[in-house]
């Protein structure tokens, strides 16, 4: 007895067994065929069920495929997540620094623009225009720092060494050079300082300036005259100002011509000689560099007056040694 078709139960069931293969149905069915041998029957059933262990190994194998299949699918699926997992951490870390250059870029500008260091290694003296135009000179083995575009209201120098500071005049930003434990402030004006050694000086030269130490922020001393200097000694925080020597006034010189008659007051040597030379014709020699400083007073007729006569009272009055080689000719020189 066949099964119907398209019923699509599983031959081993139980239940499709017991529907289509029931005793009574076994037992009622004559065939019209020889009846099989036992040992037909056997084959036949031996090759049934044979069969139908093939379809179940099949199936099982088949299971077995499919879940080998699902593991290595599962694997490589955990293997592409910890890869997009990978690169997505990476171009974080990378986007990261990327982030932090561009930050960098944008403010190192800023930093590395904002000063300015010039330091004049050589021998000789170096001028230097600052951005206001204001001058300095700095001297061998100094440095002076400041910001390239100075502030809208101070302009600020930092000096180590000495330098020379002429300063362009703007009242509305004072001019500041901050040197070791000093600061000295002015609106135009030229000064030098120096902190080489023990101590820092400062020297005015024209103008004014304010100096004041730079802890306390307590001013240590106005300078209003020319040539004044201010040593300061940071060691013993004491404070000394020098004052800049009278000035001497050369005494005016006088010279009055009556006739042949010359007469003189504060006239310097050279001067004399050379105006003898024109009025006698004669030669005077003498070293310059010993009758640069002396003067003559007194008075000379050159009518009555023999040249000879009148170079030795002056020789004789300044300790000086004539030697006449002619009439016309004479070497004055430094007594010994």
């Amino acid at each position: 007895m066949k099964p119907q078709k398209g019923d699509r139960r599983k031959l081993n069931t139980k239940t499709f067994i017991r529907e289509k293969f029931s005793d009574q149905e076994w037992k009622s069915f004559k065939s019209n065929e020889e009846e099989l041998s036992a040992a037909k029957s056997e084959q036949m059933r031996s090759l049934i069920f044979g069969h139908i262990a093939e379809k179940q190994e099949s199936r099982q194998a088949l299971k077995i495929k499919i879940v080998q299949f699902t593991k290595y699918l599962s694997a490589a699926c955990v293997v592409v997540l910890l890869g997009i997992a990978l690169f997505v951490g990476l171009n974080h870390k990378h986007a990261q620094p990327e982030q932090a250059y561009v930050n960098r870029k944008v403010n190192a500008p800023l930093i590395e623009n904002a000063w300015k260091t010039v330091t004049n290694p050589g021998r000789t003296v170096i001028k230097y225009q600052m951005p206001d135009s204001s001058l300095i000179s700095i001297y061998p083995h100094s440095t002076i720092k400041f910001e390239k575009l100075f502030n809208q209201k101070f302009r600020d120098v930092y000096l180590t060494g000495k330098a020379k500071f002429k300063v362009k005049r703007n009242t509305e930003r004072p001019f500041s050079v901050y040197s070791g434990a000093l600061k000295t402030t002015a609106l135009g004006t030229s000064f030098t300082i120096s902190t080489i050694g023990p101590n820092i000086s400062v020297k005015l030269h024209t103008g004014k300036i304010v100096v004041a130490n730079i802890q306390t922020k307590k001013p240590l001393a106005y300078i209003s005259e020319v040539g004044t200097t201010l040593v300061y000694n940071p060691s013993a925080s004491a404070t000394r100002i020098i004052k800049a020597p009278a000035a001497i006034i050369p005494p005016a010189e006088i010279m009055k011509r009556t006739g042949n008659l010359i007469s003189m007051k504060n006239i310097p040597l050279s001067k004399v000689f050379h105006l003898l030379t024109e009025a006698y014709g004669i030669k005077i020699s003498a070293d310059q560099k010993e009758i640069g400083k002396i003067t003559f007073t007194g008075s000379v007729d050159t009518a009555k007056d023999e040249p000879e006569a009148i170079l030795n009272m002056i020789c004789l009055i300044n300790n000086m040694t004539l030697n006449k080689v002619s009439t016309q000719e004479f070497i004055i020189q430094k007594s010994n």
